[in-house]
């Protein structure tokens, strides 16, 4: 379950980043491989956080090891910090967005079997994995912003 507030009781065990990297209206959605953690559903680029390393850098090197984009070059903004808990585990988790300016190829690595770029509604019909439809719906449904670009000059997030 995701949070928008720090839940009683909350005992993270990770610092997780994520980010939705967009291209002309559309967000990039990597598809796991069936035998992984969350096996044959759609994500975004990200991962935990390695010992001392920001978040932000984490979202930067999480999708290029697994997409091959430096969103580092394009400007990163965090959209929102939130508080995921799970039933075997409570982790923090930084969303961050980058628009890209030029449409870069997609490099999978070994943990995604498939790419697709989407539109925010299209996204949401997908197989997603946990708690990715409420993220998308704060970012980009429910604020009316079905771009990116909107949405980065918006000082606080909505995620």
């Amino acid at each position: 379950m995701l949070y928008e507030k720090r839940p009683s009781g909350f005992k993270p065990e990770n610092i997780v980043s994520g980010c939705f990297v967009e291209f002309d209206g559309r967000l990039l959605l990597l598809k796991r491989w069936p035998d992984k953690r969350y096996g044959g559903k759609w994500g975004i680029p990200g991962g935990k956080s390695e010992r001392g390393e920001a978040p932000r850098r984490t979202a930067i090197r999480e999708t290029g090891e697994e997409a091959g984009i430096d969103v580092g070059k394009y400007g990163l903004r965090l959209a929102r910090k939130t508080y995921v808990r799970f039933p075997d585990q409570d982790f923090v988790y930084n969303i961050f967005q980058a628009r890209l300016t030029q449409i870069e190829p997609v490099t999978l690595s070994n943990e995604h079997v498939d790419s697709v770029w989407a539109t925010p509604l299209e996204a949401l019909e997908m197989d997603l994995i946990m708690d990715l439809d409420a993220c998308i719906n704060m970012l980009y449904i429910q604020s009316g912003q079905m771009g990116l670009s909107a949405t980065l000059d918006t000082p606080q997030g909505l995620c």
